[in-house]
């Protein structure tokens, strides 16, 4: 856990309040909104990519160029047991070329052998009735739970039993995550259905433990491709891509590890090594 001095330090930043669009924000309020609880130890722990992702990201709240940036961005998604599940992504920012989906990771790791376990069943199970995450019978028709959206419906039922036929053979844990990048692609997926954005969309997953994975290589090409037929299908006329990086070659081309930290002194490149903050040494 980070000292009591930097965690006061970090609620001050937190608590700063910033405008976009004339409208003020909060990124406290944001991240205790998300339902991951991020606020409470996970927030302060020397690994948190929560933390993490607040260092990399929350400048763009003083850079005009950003239209928006928010942690936490609750995105539609799949409707189990009266209620809509909504994924939470970790960083939503928007500036004139298009509209950006940040996953973040740090040090997480995952075995993707049990993708389908993970993933709830009301993302695949065909039957009226399916196990809720509770483990107890719920009912509701898949064609509810996908909001009687045939196409997409069709495109992830589709996509699900491909990613299963590929990811029961892995034999090692990953820093990619397929369950939760499902997850969120439905929910980028519905987002621009309801929105009907006019610039493009881009998702990314930033790992500081990236590493090349032929699984999730092939993960993010299937993946990829079905967005952008639902997207046509959809008469969604946007630009869709999906990219697997480090946060040393991301951060190396469109933004800066030299930029300040929000409401900080402090280059972002010197905050993340800072073994005060971060126990594990970022690749810069």
């Amino acid at each position: 856990m980070i000292s009591k001095d930097l965690k006061i330090e970090y609620l001050d930043r937190l608590s700063t309040p910033y405008e976009k669009n004339g409208k003020q924000e909060c990124f406290k309020q944001q991240y205790l909104h998300g339902k991951g609880n991020e606020l409470t130890k996970k927030f302060w722990s020397l690994t948190s990519s929560a933390r993490l992702c607040f260092d990399l990201y929350s400048w763009m709240a003083c850079d005009p160029v950003y239209e928006a940036i928010e942690f936490e961005k609750k995105l539609p998604g799949i409707k189990s047991g009266g209620r809509e599940i909504h994924p939470d992504m970790d960083v939503y920012y928007e500036k004139d070329d298009g509209i950006y989906f940040i996953e973040s990771k740090y040090t997480e790791k995952i075995n993707n052998k049990n993708y389908k376990k993970q993933l709830p069943e009301a993302y695949w199970n065909t039957n009226d009735t399916y196990k809720n995450s509770k483990g107890k019978d719920t009912t509701c028709p898949i064609e509810e739970r996908y909001d009687k959206k045939s196409i997409v419906m069709n495109a992830f039922l589709h996509f699900i039993e491909e990613i299963e036929s590929i990811a029961k053979d892995q034999k090692q844990k990953s820093w990619f995550d397929a369950k939760q990048e499902t997850c969120h692609l439905l929910g980028i997926v519905l987002f621009a259905i309801n929105k009907k954005p006019e610039k493009p969309i881009h998702f990314l997953n930033v790992a500081a433990n990236y590493c090349e994975d032929p699984f999730a290589e092939e993960f993010r090409s299937k993946a990829e491709a079905m967005v952008k037929d639902i997207f046509s299908k959809s008469s969604i006329n946007v630009s869709f891509d999906y990219e697997l990086t480090s946060v040393k070659d991301y951060f190396e081309k469109p933004l800066s590890l030299g930029q300040k930290g929000y409401q900080t002194e402090i280059a972002i490149e010197d905050l993340l090594k800072d073994k005060s903050r971060y126990k594990v040494t970022i690749p810069l």
